[in-house]
């Protein structure tokens, strides 16, 4: 089926009229939902319960207790449950929740029947994401298995970005909530690079790490359905932040040229670095080109590049 309501709003409960009869109610997780969490959690299979806990576990009450009460740790969750047209009874099907984070963003959850999946997990999910824009919370972040696609392409969908991660199993991805993209973390960690084109794993994101950079990457034009404001002729919020820029090998095509063409205008300051290749066209007069080089010379350029504000270094 798909879902004909329009997204929730806010904190207000949204009543979704089912085509068999009944209706599906989203709205915040509240005590009483700690017994119908329970029942969504024992009906999930092997590869479900993989995908949410990266094993097998099956949580105990405690839990779903501690769950139902994540508004009084700053936190927010939702549940999206059928009410039956005879007795009025509630059988959760879904819920979506962050945990606030230290740095002011969320970290996300989400979990759903398998016989719901399709629309409602993204409709838990833009409900979340308004949820947590009206409360200041700029980001959602979710450690995602890379075997778990539907999560990823959920996520993609909406513009994530991906964070460095110590396994190469997991993804790091992050939302924005008020904007298309994401944006930085409100803790400077160090020099912030943005990597534009490498959707997974940057080949210097581990060097990158050990030099003290703070790095997000980002698929850039690339991609069905790509939420990439330059294209639109609007600053993006990481380019907007970053203190250096990399373009990972760009193709011309699928929009890198008007990307390349519009970093100088939308982000004036920010220092583009293009990792030339093959079908690479050369640099433009603003950018840096850089040939193939080991990661550690790649690095110690972008540290000498963001680390001076933007400054260019000598002979480039």
């Amino acid at each position: 089926m798909t879902a004909s309501a329009s997204a929730p709003q806010g904190l207000v409960s949204r009543l979704i009229p089912l085509p068999r009869g009944g209706m599906l109610v989203v709205r915040p997780l509240r005590w009483s939902d700690v017994e119908g969490l329970s029942a969504l959690y024992a009906g999930l299979d092997d590869e479900s319960r993989h995908r949410r806990f990266f094993s097998l576990l099956r949580p105990k009450r405690a839990f779903f207790e501690r769950m139902v009460v994540i508004a009084q740790r700053g936190g927010m969750g939702l549940v999206a449950a059928v009410v039956d047209d005879v007795d009025h009874r509630e059988r959760v099907v879904g819920e979506a929740s962050y945990e606030l984070l230290p740095d002011g963003d969320g970290e996300l959850g989400i979990t759903v029947d398998s016989r719901w999946r399709g629309w409602l997990g993204p409709y838990l999910l833009d409900a979340l994401v308004v949820a947590a824009a009206s409360r200041g919370v700029p980001n959602l972040e979710a450690d995602v298995l890379v075997t778990n696609t539907p999560m990823l392409a959920m996520l993609r969908s909406r513009g994530c970005a991906e964070m460095p991660s110590n396994d190469w199993t997991l993804v790091r991805a992050i939302i924005g909530t008020a904007t298309a993209t994401p944006t930085w973390p409100a803790a400077r960690q160090g020099p912030r690079v943005l990597v534009e084109g490498a959707g997974g794993h940057w080949h210097a994101m581990d060097a990158a790490r050990a030099a003290g950079l703070e790095v997000l990457s980002c698929p850039g034009p690339a991609g069905r359905g790509s939420r990439c404001p330059v294209l639109a002729g609007k600053p993006c919020p990481l380019a907007t932040g970053a203190d250096a820029i990399v373009l990972a090998h760009p193709p011309d095509t699928d929009g890198w040229p008007t990307v390349r063409a519009s970093h100088e205008h939308l982000h004036p300051g920010v220092p583009v670095l293009v990792e030339l290749s093959r079908d690479a066209s050369p640099a433009e007069p603003s950018e840096i080109a850089i040939a193939p080089c080991a990661d550690a010379d790649l690095v110690a350029l972008l540290r000498q590049v963001a680390g001076a504000g933007g400054e260019r270094p000598a002979g480039s």
